[in-house]
């Protein structure tokens, strides 16, 4: 076989494959006895029917045969060329009908990998945080635990800071109910009318889940007791009707409740599974210490990604990209109906989702062939095992059932590719990490 490429672009080719008549006639021949061997016609033996008379009764169907089996030949020469890293068939428009004792010539069109000279990553510098442990980080952990298993008692006062109240609220905006326009958005929940819902007074962490101008108007105030706050809408508000205006909340408190922490006695360690104080604050410290040492790992390769990503410079295959683009928007859709925003407020904003999944798309698809390259330099690749840990991990996450999950792969090729990539990725990355140079930094 003969090959000729032609450049539309670094990373799109024309090739034109020239198939001599030796191989033509070979593969048209070996078709045939095939047809021979699988014919069933009446009056002959399986395997016997002449072969003048199969070619006269498939003759299309042989041909069409010779055809795919040509092309695939073409496709799977262009695939070993050494100087050729192919990504996709981007056209391959079907050849005119062979004839026995010619060559013919099959023209392609394909997108590869542009060559391009490794960056160094061996002994990358990263600077990345300590894993060390405070007692003051120990001490506020097991606050937290315990704020987490406390009781609430009723109490006859004012709210204070971290009480909780049980409040009715309403907003309206000159004196008409904005509810039917929050409704519309499940995310925005906690701006539209509550009935007898519960509330943290005056804390950072219910203000990022709540009105924070309610939040704070809490504070002070005693059961039965009514209070009205304005509320300044911000202008990245995702409702635009009603960004910049204000928005009047009324405010009835029902309930006042006081946090009451449990006390560390004997009783309290048993329930977490402790002997002692000292015991408690060992297990504290090996679970804060994990979760350091996975944060690490997550900052070192990001840290990985950005310094390869920033090393070189090379053209992307379009159809890496489009496919990459298009599940991008999917994931970022996604996301946007999970958190309760409207078709039309996607809409207005369709310009920036995709220029934002363009950006991705790029990212994503620069560092997959980088990485996919160190690998192959490296001997790194993908195992049965590595596949199971990863289909695992995923099933897991996924709150599914493994051999559901493991069924979904087995029915879908991209999906199981997809899973490969990522597992060849980690594993590259982590190879990278093993031979960096790290600088802890204080935090």
């Amino acid at each position: 076989m003969k090959l000729t490429i032609s450049d539309q672009s670094e990373t799109r080719k024309d090739v034109i494959v020239t198939i001599d008549a030796e191989t033509v006639g070979a593969e048209e021949s070996k078709i045939v006895k095939q047809f021979i061997k699988e014919a069933k016609i009446r009056g002959f033996r399986p395997g016997k029917v002449p072969e003048s008379r199969i070619r006269q009764l498939y003759a299309k169907e042989i041909m069409q045969e010779l055809k795919r089996s040509l092309m695939n030949k073409a496709v799977r020469e262009v695939s070993d060329q050494e100087d050729l890293e192919l990504v996709a068939v981007v056209d391959f428009p079907e050849p005119g009908d062979p004839v026995a004792g010619q060559e013919i010539t099959l023209d392609l069109t394909v997108d590869v990998v542009p060559p391009f000279e490794l960056p160094v990553y061996e002994g990358l510098e990263l600077e990345v945080p300590s894993t060390d442990v405070s007692d003051q980080e120990i001490d506020a952990a097991i606050d937290r635990i315990r704020r987490q298993r406390a009781d609430f008692d009723v109490v006859e006062r004012p709210a204070a800071v971290e009480d909780y109240v049980k409040v009715s609220y309403t907003p309206t905006l000159d004196g008409e109910s904005i509810e039917a326009q929050i409704a519309e958005q499940a995310n925005l929940r906690a701006w539209g009318a509550v009935k007898e819902g519960w509330e943290e007074a005056g804390t950072e962490e219910a203000k990022r889940y709540g009105v924070a101008e309610v939040i704070d108007a809490i504070v002070g105030m005693a059961a039965g007791e009514t209070k009205s706050v304005e509320v300044l809408i911000p202008d990245e508000f995702p409702i635009e009707s009603l960004r910049g205006k204000t928005v009047a909340y009324a405010i009835t408190a029902h309930e006042v409740r006081e946090r009451r922490l449990p006390e560390l006695d004997e009783a309290y360690f048993k329930s977490v599974g402790a002997e002692s104080l000292e015991d408690y604050k060992a297990q504290v410290l090996d679970s804060i210490e994990g979760q350091k040492r996975n944060e690490r790992v997550r900052i070192e390769h990001g840290l990985i990604s950005q310094k390869l990503l920033q090393s070189v410079e090379f053209d992307l295959p379009e159809t890496m990209l489009e496919e990459e683009r298009q599940q991008a928007v999917i994931n970022m859709m996604g996301r946007s109906y999970e958190q309760g925003i409207s078709q039309d407020e996607l809409e207005s904003h369709k310009d920036e989702i995709f220029a934002a999944a363009n950006e991705s798309a790029n990212r994503e698809v620069k560092l997959r062939i980088l990485l996919s390259r160190i690998a192959e330099k490296e001997g790194i690749e993908v195992s049965n095992e590595d596949l199971s840990k990863a289909a695992y991990s995923v099933a897991t996450q996924r709150r599914q059932k493994l051999d559901d999950y493991v069924k979904e792969l087995q029915k879908d090729s991209a999906q199981l590719r997809q899973l490969q990539r990522q597992v060849l990725s980690v594993k590259t990355v982590n190879r990278i990490a093993e031979r960096a140079v790290r600088k802890i930094i204080s935090q």
